[in-house]
């Protein structure tokens, strides 16, 4: 079951990395970072509760799109599933392990890490989790999107601040 799992979140990522993937040209005539004052529009509507990983996975990279274009390195995107079963606690656990492993090795200043899924709270919860479990200081220059409640802004801030990363938290 662990093979199925890593195979189809090593395809969620090819994916989501290959929608996010732009040209030379396009990247350098954007006419202002996200948090300027003429931001990007997101292309892609937010997907239903129940839609498949690799939709989920085009919507947050369309929100990496949309928020982090200032960022040059491709995303690492996770999708955290909201499936309250052994798979879905098997799959939150993987991808925790991921982050932390890769940290400081695959997740390098100025990378761009995006998480999010169809349920805000599930991904609030992995994102609390996910930072007791990062090493201080390991994402340092590692920008974070994390695609969930504007509303849990303050609180993610302040569980990633120990990590080093540069959290952004915007609404679905």
């Amino acid at each position: 079951m662990n093979k199925w799992t890593a195979s189809a979140c090593a395809i969620v990522a090819t994916l989501a990395l290959a929608a996010c993937g732009g040209s030379k040209d396009q990247a350098e005539s954007a006419a202002a970072p996200a948090s300027g004052t003429a931001a990007k529009k997101a292309t892609v509507a937010r997907p239903a509760a129940n839609a498949d990983d690799n939709t989920w996975g085009l919507y947050l990279a369309d929100q990496g799109k949309v928020h982090a274009d200032d960022i040059g390195m491709k995303p690492f995107i996770y999708v955290i599933p909201v499936a309250d079963s052994q798979m879905g606690d098997d799959r939150r656990k993987n991808e925790t392990e991921s982050i932390v492993n890769g940290a400081g090795s695959v997740l390098i200043p100025g990378a761009l890490l995006i998480i999010g899924g169809p349920d805000a709270n599930v991904t609030r919860s992995f994102v609390e989790g996910l930072g007791q479990k990062v090493k201080p200081d390991s994402l340092k220059g590692v920008t974070v999107l994390v695609v969930s409640d504007a509303a849990h802004k303050d609180g993610l801030s302040k569980v990633l601040a120990p990590t080093g990363a540069r959290a952004r938290v915007v609404s679905m």
